[in-house]
Parts: C-alpha cells; structure tokens; sequence
C-alpha cells in the first residue's frame, strides 16, 4: 500500500498547476497537503488518483506505475473522496456505499457477494451513518453526505484512499470522530491515506506527515512540528501565524492572529 509522485508536472494554463513535485506515502501512514488557495493542492489530488496524467514524470500505486494499471485495477487499490459531490439520483445511502465495490464485481451490473455487504456494513458503521441506510443521498445535509463519501471510499479499498478536505462539511464533533475513525483504520490495515486540509490543527493531530505547497511547488515536506512553523506558514499563506510547539503529544498549535493587532505590531 503506497503511492508516490516522482517529478511530476501539469498545467491548466499559466496560473494553475504544479511543477516537480516528488511526495510519497508509504503503507499505514498519513500525508496531509497543506497549502493557499490555487496552490496546486486539488491538482496534486486529481493527478495521484489518475483522474489527470502529468506531462511529465510518473507516479506509482503500490510500487508500480499507475498507467498500467486497468481502471478496475486501479479503483480496487485506491479510492478517491472528492471536496464536494452533488448526486444526481435517490440513491439510497446503502446503494451509494456499495457503488464503492463496483471494481471488486466480476463484472459491472453483478449482484453484490456476502463480501461486498460485509464490507459497505462495516463502513456503514464506521461513519455512523447506519440510521441513514435507507435514506435518499438527495435529501441528506452536506455533512451527512459527505460522510457517505468516505464510507463508499473505505468499502471501495483497504489499500490507499485520497481525500479532498474531507471534513470541509462536517461539524466540530464529525470532524474529530472521522479523522480518528480514518486514522485507527489506517494503522490496523495499513492502508495509505493522502489528504488536503485547510485547518492547520487538525493537520498536526492527525497527519505523519505534511507536504507543503505554495504556486504548485513542493515546499517543505515533513513532520508536523518541522512544517507547522511560523517562518514557514508566512511562506506558505503570507500571514503571520503563531505556534507553539509540543501541544499535541510532539505536534504543534497553530494560533491565528487578529488583523488589527498585526497591523499594530507592525507599527
């Protein structure tokens, strides 16, 4: 279970893209992507997962490139959580999850096996979203959709999965229990997880390690306290940002600061 981009680049057009950028993630760990808007991050995600394929250099899935594998073979080894998802039909939340095993079927339209049923009611219960079996994807909040999202991904691959702000819809108390769930299971089974994370905090609680990114390049990679510091967050988003180290167990606490009181220091 490991994916890893070696040199790669590809560009929308002159303002969007990334350029040279070689990050790993090895089996039972977690990459968070940090970085400002337009940095490259969603990008970076998309060319990962195969859904765009760099004009230059390569990517491996599990040791191997990623443009040998067949798209079967590739959603069997990785599942990919978009930032937003709008369904288009009511599709219950059991039937959305178990779209997640689609890859696993002999072939597309197959009835779901005992192994397919075990695995959506594991992610079912892992997200906490068993109350919402029966319900319509079309009429959930975005939160409870997203989570969703996330049980399909886990009942998809125990390999690798790679999430696109995958709390951006939940509230305080989802956030931490999906990040904890994502985590517990990532270590039991060694699957590999890659995500992008707005909230710093839960970067340094949550991730092994941070990959930075400022104008589609590769910063700074490494743990927590060795990116989470505040000559290199003013890099990275050019606000001036207050950390304290050692907070979270060895992770640091990334405070904000009040703009007015900025502009008074710098006077």
């Amino acid at each position: 279970m490991s994916l890893e981009s070696l040199d790669i680049s590809f560009r929308y057009g002159p303002r969007f893209g990334v350029t040279g950028i070689s990050v790993g993630v090895g089996a039972g760990e977690w990459l968070g992507i940090i970085g400002a808007n337009g940095s490259g991050k969603t990008t970076l995600l998309r060319l990962l997962c195969g859904l765009l394929a760099p004009s230059s250099g390569s990517i491996l899935l599990d040791g191997e490139p990623l443009d040998s594998y067949s798209p079967e073979q590739r959603a069997r080894h990785l599942a990919f959580v978009p930032q937003s998802f709008q369904p288009a039909f009511e599709f219950t939340v059991e039937q959305a999850v178990l779209f997640g095993r689609i890859p696993h079927g002999r072939s597309y339209g197959a009835f779901e096996s005992a192994d397919d049923i075990a695995a959506a009611d594991e992610a079912i219960a892992l997200l906490e979203i068993d109350a919402l079996r029966r319900e319509p994807v079309t009429r959930l909040s975005g939160g409870e959709l997203q989570r969703v999202m996330i049980a399909r991904a886990i009942a998809q691959s125990d390999r690798n999965i790679v999430l696109d702000e995958p709390t951006s819809h939940l509230d305080i108390a989802h956030q931490q229990s999906v990040l904890e769930h994502l985590r517990t299971r990532s270590r039991s089974r060694g699957t590999s997880l890659v995500a992008t994370i707005h909230d710093l905090n839960l970067a340094a609680i949550y991730c092994d390690r941070i990959a930075a990114l400022v104008g589609g390049r590769l910063v700074a990679v490494g743990t927590p306290a060795e990116v989470l510091t505040e000559s290199r967050l003013e890099e990275i988003y050019g606000v001036g940002l207050d950390v304290e180290q050692n907070v979270y167990g060895s992770a640091p606490a990334v405070r904000y600061r009040h703009a007015r009181t900025e502009a008074s220091d710098a006077r």
